[in-house]
């Protein structure tokens, strides 16, 4: 099957550019085109000078089916402005850029599909496997039949090698899934079946090792020539092969174009034209590299001319810069001919206004339908995949509706029952919000992935929006009716159908509302901290304007508006008056007055002491008590139906609007914009200069970095050009502090074996060793290098490790002392993004190596690394930069291990950064790191080679020329240059199985068995030999590495170090700051103008309750921000810092929570101020001190809380719905919702173990105590005296048993009986009580004290003991094999790499 055939460009693609001048870097919002903007000027010497953000006089044509390659800086930031065409394109003259005989930006407006760009960022949904995520990429693109899609879909993974992995979950950083590489494939893959006419290749190689990185550039040619597409492709490392693969070649300075047409031409031009020579063992594109990096050297073999003077020497003669390059250029007649060609081209094309009809196609492949439904399908699958979340929803919603449903067993149909079935409902309402609220952190995780198949064209965004709403009403429906099921009967509710099924339908439509509501939330918001800002306003206007709260005639004139604008309020009306319309409600227990004094009086002097009864009734009718207390009417129920499908379909077509043209703005890079605005028009901002660093000086000296084929380059100098210069003595400053402390050891390991998942090795019988020098780890992607890597590094966490690793042939005994005597490179750049690159480096340097600042200085020298930027600023290269500089500045001084530390650097920086490892292995150190798609002259500084097949199988150990040798020698049919073939290329093809002719098609030859034959061969015998008597030097050196192994700081110095971190970190976060202060505020102003000045009569002591009680529901949003700040230390502790030993894990936690606790109280001094003094209680400090005293407690009870619950989930979706399930929990018990004396007696318990027991006791009491009660007419409760007595007189032994008063105790017709006096009645019924306030202070510390441990117990048995897989081995063991079986085995199959790229 050819799929080519389902690819449809427009026909006789072509992009032309005739001397066009392109603004990059600009923003979304910049409409400037003037290139006169204060810029820094190239050179001071230059004739014409031009800023930096301008490339001038671009200069070329790219025809249909030619792959071109771009070099040069500017490359990314050219890419994506041809990829935001419509948008962000900015070029002088008008009409120098076309596509076909289209003026580009019009084109790119009405066909924006046809402009692919792909980068160097492999997004995907984790918890998908690779088969959805292929299948629903084609789903997308193509409708053709269900059959030659799942043909299509086969053939691109057996081209692409990803056939083993195709029911394994793609996974990310921290979920576990196919390896870096092959997610690296998965992201070609989806960027092929975007089908369009103009690809844009930005690093998309990275990653992946040579052999997989030219299967993918011929894949690519072929398509290229088969669909007639054009290809632009900016590659950072590649073999002569690779690049022999490239039609032509683009390439850029900073400003300028300096060349461009074919591979000969260029070289031609370059070598023999300009005479820079080209050295040997150079590849293309590091030679290339060097000349935009102006790091070339002309070196004459007969010439004996040191390097430097040659360098001198050829930058006078050549080019001092790109000006120079530049007017080389245009003189020369490849310039000419590509300027007839661009002229010639554009003068024949007919000027027309519009875009040519002929090549306009439509925007999407499918219609809306169909991209509905594989979004929606998507969606399911995604839960599926994600088993904690689903199984702690579904445990989270049946435990509390069974518990919940206990609470209020059996409720009487009695007034006092009434309030309980108020209660119930009103619960039901406020956890299914709270559910709904716990969603916005996966909403804003899946953002990324839908930004980037957006911007592919897979489908709308409304679209997605749509589908994930349709998934969450399904999902959420389930819910709904497992909830209602199991409340609903237990709490003997009315055992009616008609009752039944309206309850279960208003929440249900109420869920649907609240989902769309706090998905808007989400999409309307453009960080998470905001959205918990927003989303905690909207929290509290729902549950106090729901009409339980506050009812709705003690609603203030000026916030009444909020309730009829709450789809809670209209959903409660109608689920409680269908469960009261229509029934009695008796009032025995509630009869004014009783006792024993009126036994033989008879009813008609009597009434019920509740809201609608009537006197000379024993009960209340539930349509009176709905009437007259809460206003409500049973014949708004279909009214309130049909108005909360309207909040439900408002909710919805906004969210969906908000998804299409809204957070589509929400770039990084238009926040940060946003953001200078804000700060430049903000009279109250000012810049802070910050302060100098040791390397600055360095930088002052040398601030015009180089210019670079990638965004950030590296340079030793010129004089480490070759290998002398790397033997040559340390002579400057920065070289002497590099010596690192190094002792003569050796590190072996025999016999390996790793098995994951009871039955899958990843790691097959390895032996080997380190004893100093450079060794690459090397293999196809997939061959089980950095799962090696992490066996050796004792990084693993799971599964089970055979075999022997040695130190000085003596069994490793001390891990934490081998973990403190090396470094470990990971292949993810693990950060936190509000540290500068000078934080990052110190804190590795004080926590894990000697605090040596002159080589923490060396170091940065050497990365090129901006001391005072933000990690979050820094590109993809510098992030990699740091995270080598991170572990170099720790001096390990007995293994450095490298996961990839080349990857997606461009030629010339891995080039240094291999000198480097160099320089320092000569210097004793020993270095075991692995690489991908290494040159030839990178390989060369490598001493030996470990080479791995897939299997996890070594078939070579020692040096590469000698492998090339070994290869040769065991198959007759291998063919090997030695001159001008790559030896890494050549050792990877060959133990790959994937031989290849001279014009690289792959041939088939005999398969020969290297593993068996190295095994056997007398090479490895020799390497034991060297082995035994390597291993007895060391033991007679007498040297134990112990002795010499950094001691980690003390326990103090680590908490000083990382709390300094996490206060730094915290106060940069300046959203995150503001959005806490805001939401206090806010939510402060609010419940302070709801509840204003609060009267004292009987509502308002009910309101006391309810003040309390939503001042505790703000904790909510509360928690959600703190986890969200807090997840971004943990995960790169998890991910990284664990591993390397860097500080003891309960310095992080001590240290999250002392930073967070000052905020945590000054906002909540904040929220006390903006509330309380609104109420009109109390404001004696006897008062109002002790209640902002406990308010400050309690402000430590919901933070310590919030920490505990995200530190004992394994992932913040998880710890959201543990919030709510657990807050939702303890709100339940505290006596607000049910009163104490109808707890159900196993029940009472947990009255006394609810946290917010205590500070509703405390709260209320203060509140009310002493409070004088005055009862409004209809709260007074009718009474007829006997004849001949006054109301005193007939109520005096009730009123002196009962409490209370009379309004007029004199009048011998109707007693007005008010019920309490002073509020501490009210509090005596309530079970509550002043003097309690400080025995419940000492019981809430107890509270706080108890959130501390348990914190620190929840990520010992998470993150250290790991009992999560344990407990969803657990329930899967309770569900059917059956239900979960396929998904299980999808899951187990995993690759030998699979472990690589993750962390527990």
């Amino acid at each position: 099957m050819s799929i080519s055939k389902y690819f449809t460009p427009v026909q006789d693609a072509s992009v032309t550019f005739d001397g066009a001048n392109v603004k990059v870097r600009t923003s979304l919002f910049d409409d400037s085109n003037d290139d006169i903007e204060s810029q820094q000027l190239l050179s001071s010497a230059a004739v014409s000078e031009k800023p930096k953000n301008i490339l001038n006089d671009l200069t070329f044509k790219a025809d249909e089916g030619e792959v071109v390659l771009v070099l040069g800086a500017p490359t990314s930031e050219l890419f994506q402005a041809l990829f935001h065409g419509h948008k962000s394109l900015k070029y002088k003259p008008e009409g120098s850029i076309r596509f076909k005989d289209n003026e580009f930006k019009a084109f790119s407006s009405k066909c924006p599909q046809e402009i692919i760009y792909n980068n160097e960022q492999d997004i995907h949904f984790p918890f998908l496997t690779v088969r959805q995520t292929i299948d629903f990429a084609l789903s997308c693109k193509f409708h053709i039949p269900l059959e030659e899609r799942n043909q299509m879909r086969d053939e691109l993974l057996n081209g692409f090698g990803l056939s083993h992995v195709v029911d394994t979950f793609v996974g990310n950083d921290y979920v576990r899934g196919v390896s870096g590489g092959e997610r690296k494939r998965i992201s070609i893959i989806e960027t092929f079946i975007a089908n369009g006419s103009v690809y844009l290749w930005d690093n998309s190689t990275k990653g992946l090792d040579s052999s997989t990185a030219l299967e993918f550039l011929s894949i690519l040619q072929t398509m290229a020539r088969t669909t007639r597409s054009v290809n632009f492709v900016k590659i950072s490392q590649a073999s002569d092969k690779i690049v022999e693969k490239f039609d032509k070649i683009l390439m850029l300075t900073e400003s300028y174009q300096v060349f461009y047409g074919t591979v000969d031409e260029c070289l031609v031009y370059f070598r023999d034209t300009l005479g820079i020579q080209k050295d040997p063992n150079d590849c293309i594109i590091e030679y290339l590299t060097s000349i935009l990096n102006f790091q070339f050297i002309n070196k004459d073999i007969n010439n004996p001319l040191s390097p430097v003077q040659s360098q001198k020497s050829v930058r006078s003669s050549i080019a001092n810069n790109e000006i120079d390059l530049y007017n080389y250029w245009i003189k020369s007649p490849y310039y000419a001919n590509w300027k007839k060609i661009t002229s010639d081209s554009i003068k024949d094309m007919p000027t027309r206004d519009s875009v040519n009809p002929d090549d306009i196609k439509p925007i999407f492949s499918i219609p809306l339908k169909l991209q509905l439904k594989a979004c929606t399908i998507r969606a399911f699958e995604r839960i599926i995949g994600d088993k904690n979340y689903i199984i702690s929803q579904f445990v989270s919603v049946i435990v509390q509706s069974l518990v919940i449903g206990s609470l209020f067993y059996e409720i009487p149909r009695t007034t006092i029952g009434s309030f309980s079935r108020g209660s119930l409902v009103f619960f039901s309402i406020l956890f299914f919000t709270f559910l709904a609220l716990a969603d916005m952190p996966s909403n804003f995780q899946r953002n990324a992935v839908v930004t980037k198949h957006v911007q592919l064209h897979f489908y709308y965004g409304w679209v997605e929006a749509l589908a994930s709403t349709i998934y969450d009403y399904i999902f959420k429906f389930i819910l709904v009716v497992i909830f209602t099921i199991i409340l609903y009967f237990l709490a003997h509710l009315q055992y009616n159908g008609a009752r039944f099924f309206i309850f279960l339908l208003f929440l249900s439509f109420y869920n649907f509302c609240m989902v769309s509501l706090f998905n808007w939330t989400a999409l309307l918001s453009p960080t998470i901290s905001f959205a918990n800002l927003l989303a905690g306003i909207v929290l509290l206007a729902i549950a106090m304007y729901a009409s339980y709260v506050i009812h709705l005639p003690d609603m203030h004139p000026w916030f009444v508006w909020i309730a009829y604008l709450n789809p809670a309020m209209f959903a409660m009306e109608a689920m409680l008056t269908n469960e009261l319309f229509d029934i009695n409600l008796d009032c025995t227990e509630s009869i004014i007055p009783r006792g024993p004094s009126y036994d033989n009086i008879t009813f008609a002097h009597k009434a019920c002491a509740w809201q609608g009864a009537t006197l000379g009734n024993n009960y209340v009718r539930g349509q009176d008590y709905l009437k007259s207390g809460l206003k409500y009417r049973y014949s708004h129920v279909w009214r309130n139906f049909g108005i909360i499908i309207g909040f439900c379909c408002f909710n919805l077509v906004c969210s969906l609007l908000t998804a299409e043209y809204i957070t589509p703005l929400y770039t990084r890079k238009n926040i940060l914009l946003w953001s200078s605005y804000i700060a430049r028009y903000n009279p109250l901002s000012r810049k802070k200069k910050e302060q100098e660093y040791e390397m600055d000086e360095y930088e002052k000296g040398n601030n015009k970095r180089p210019i670079s084929s990638s965004s950030s380059s590296l340079s030793l100098g010129a004089g480490i050009a070759d290998d002398d210069s790397i033997k040559a003595p340390i002579t400057s400053q920065y070289d002497k502090s590099a010596t690192v402390q190094t002792q003569k050891h050796v590190i072996s390991w025999r016999n390996i074996n790793y098995t994951v998942e009871g039955d899958k090795q990843l790691i097959n019988d390895c032996s080997g060793f380190i004893s100093s020098g450079l060794t690459a780890l090397m293999g196809e992607s997939g061959a089980g290098k950095t799962t090696l890597l992490n066996v050796l590094s004792q990084r693993v966490t799971s599964g089970e490790v055979t075999g022997e690793l040695l130190i000085d042939g003596q069994p490793l005994t001390n891990i934490a002392a081998f973990r403190r005597s090396i470094g470990f490179v990971q292949q993810q750049d693990v950060h936190l993004d509000l540290l500068t690159v000078k934080e990052s480096l110190e804190i590795s340097c004080i926590l894990r190596g000697d605090g040596d600042r002159d080589y923490l200085g060396t170091v940065a020298k050497l990365l090129k690394l901006p001391a005072n930027t933000l990690v979050a600023d820094l590109t993809p290269t510098e992030k990699k930069l740091l995270s080598i500089g991170v572990e170099l500045v720790t001096k390990p001084s007995l293994l450095l291990f490298l996961d990839e530390p080349t990857s997606g650097l461009d030629a010339e920086a891995a080039l240094t950064i291999v000198q480097f490892l160099k320089k320092l292995s000569l210097q004793g150190q020993a270095i075991l790191c692995t690489i991908h798609q290494p040159s030839k002259s990178v390989i060369k500084y490598f001493d030996n080679i470990y080479l791995l097949k897939r299997g996890g199988e070594c078939v070579y150990f020692g040096h590469i020329d000698d492998g090339c040798d070994y290869f040769l020698t065991h198959d007759e049919h291998l063919t090997y240059n030695k001159e001008t073939e790559n030896p890494a290329d050549f050792v990877i093809d060959v133990v790959g199985g994937k031989q290849k002719d001279g014009d690289g098609v792959l041939i088939e030859k005999p398969k020969i068995n290297w593993t068996q034959l190295w095994d056997e061969s007398p090479e490895r015998e020799q390497i034991h030999q060297n082995l035994d008597t390597l291993e007895e030097e060391a033991r007679h050196s007498g040297v134990d590495f112990v002795q010499f192994a950094w001691s980690q700081p003390s326990y103090w110095q680590q908490l000083i170090v990382i709390l300094r971190r996490q206060y730094i970190c915290t106060k940069r976060d300046t959203n995150y700051v503001l959005s806490k202060f805001l939401l206090n505020a806010g939510a402060g102003l609010f419940i302070g103008f709801s509840f204003w000045k609060t009267k004292k009569n009987i509502s308002g002591l009910q309101n006391a309750i309810f003040l309390s009680f939503m001042n505790m529901c703000l904790s909510s949003p509360l928690i959600n921000q703190i986890q969200d700040k807090a997840l971004h230390s943990k995960d790169v502790y998890v991910a990284r810092e664990a591993s390397s030993n860097t500080y003891h894990w309960t310095v992080l936690l001590l240290a999250q929570t002392l930073v967070e606790l000052p905020l945590a109280i000054s906002s909540s001094t904040l929220f006390f101020l903006c509330c309380y003094f609104c109420c009109g209680f109390d404001n004696s400090p006897h008062i109002a001190g002790v209640f902002y005293f406990n308010y400050i407690l309690f402000s430590a009870y919901y933070l310590t809380f919030g920490l505990w619950l995200l530190y004992t989930a394994p992932d913040l979706q998880t710890a959201a719905v543990f919030v709510a399930f657990l807050y939702s929990f303890t709100a339940s018990f505290c006596g607000v919702m049910q009163p104490y004396s109808l707890f159900v007696g196993f029940w009472k318990f947990m009255y006394r173990v609810s946290p917010y027991t205590y500070f509703i006791d405390t709260f209320v009491s203060l509140l009310l105590h002493d409070r004088p009660v005055q009862c409004s007419v209809g709260e007074m409760v009718p009474g007829q005296p006997l004849p001949g007595q006054t109301c005193g007189q007939f109520m005096a032994p009730f009123i002196a048993d009962q409490g209370g008063y009379l309004h007029n105790p004199k009048t011998f017709t109707v007693c007005g009986y008010c019920t309490y006096t002073v509020g501490d009645d009210f509090l005596a019924v309530e079970n509550m009580s002043y003097s309690n306030r400080w025995r419940n202070f000492g019981i809430e510390c107890a509270f706080v004290v108890f959130n501390f441990v348990a914190m620190f117990i929840g990520f010992y048995l998470t993150y250290v003991k790991q009992v999560w897989p344990s407990v969803y081995a657990f329930c899967m063991k309770a569900v059917p094999r059956n239900v979960f079986k396929k998904k299980t085995e999808d899951v187990s199959t995993i690759t030998v790499e699979d472990s690589e790229d993750k962390k527990a």
